[in-house]
């Protein structure tokens, strides 16, 4: 070759008929598809959405906590093993992502308990009844 690309050109061809049928049901069944995953999407967007206002909202109690009981994050640390820069970052921090184990020992150094409660949303509960 002398180092230049052949030429290519593409083949355009018209699509028969049976062709054109599975191509528009491609099309409907991605469409359809497509709905079903944003709606799912949204769904799940907003039960992240609650989860997280309800670990917000634990935060802000834990700290509220230890405002009232006149403790340190140093005082946390001491209790809980839990890094001062960690506690700080929990509770400053709105995208802060704590597991269940670390709010328990945040909780547990202040002689708290730290329950979870289950319940089924409404729309889980009309799904599991059927209707």
């Amino acid at each position: 070759m002398n180092g230049k690309q052949p030429d290519s050109k593409r083949v355009y061809r018209e699509l028969t008929p049976a062709e054109q049928q599975r191509l528009q049901r491609a099309r409907l069944e991605s469409e359809t598809s497509r709905e079903l995953i944003l709606k799912e999407a949204r769904r799940r967007k907003r039960a992240w959405e609650a989860t997280r206002q309800e670990v917000g909202r634990t935060v802000a109690a834990l700290r509220s906590q230890r405002e009232l009981l006149g403790l340190s994050l140093a005082d946390i640390e001491a209790r809980s093993g839990l890094k001062r820069s960690a506690l700080s970052r929990l509770e400053n921090d709105p995208d802060a992502n704590p597991t269940f184990f670390t709010l328990q020992r945040y909780a547990t150094a202040m002689d708290l308990t730290l329950s979870a409660l289950v319940v089924s949303t409404p729309s889980r509960q009309r799904s599991a009844d059927g209707q």
